[in-house]
């Protein structure tokens, strides 16, 4: 069961709509504006994870620091380094790749797992 512990989110201009595309718990990044917009890529320059659903221009709630929920983009191991992925779903971050957290429980396509939020670059 996934779980939640608010430690440290920012509240950021969100770039698109995440209210109707329901893009709850996927990763985030800052677009050339300073909006929070989804990942896009594997590997991005990622901030964390959206929390909440908002409209354009309204306050999307960032996870940085904590425990937050994902949705995955495919397998995950417990205790994996995780990424987003094009679609800014969660993945297993590669070697030398940038990561936004460790995976609490193991995951599938599609589930929502639990990450603690911390981000770094996993060893060559």
């Amino acid at each position: 069961m996934a779980i939640e512990q608010l430690i440290y989110d920012i509240s950021l201009q969100a770039a698109a709509d995440f209210y109707t595309t329901s893009k709850q718990y996927y990763v985030m990044k800052l677009d050339s504006n300073g909006r929070a917009a989804l990942a896009g890529v594997a590997n991005a320059a990622s901030i964390g994870v959206l929390q909440n659903k908002p409209k354009q221009y309204e306050a999307a709630e960032v996870r940085r620091v904590g425990i937050s929920k994902v949705v995955c983009g495919g397998t995950i191991t417990c205790g994996a380094a995780v990424t987003g992925d094009a679609d800014s779903k969660a993945v297993a971050a590669a070697a030398t790749e940038r990561y936004i957290g460790i995976a609490l429980e193991a995951g599938i396509d599609g589930r929502v797992i639990s990450i603690l939020c911390e981000t770094g670059f996993v060893p060559a």
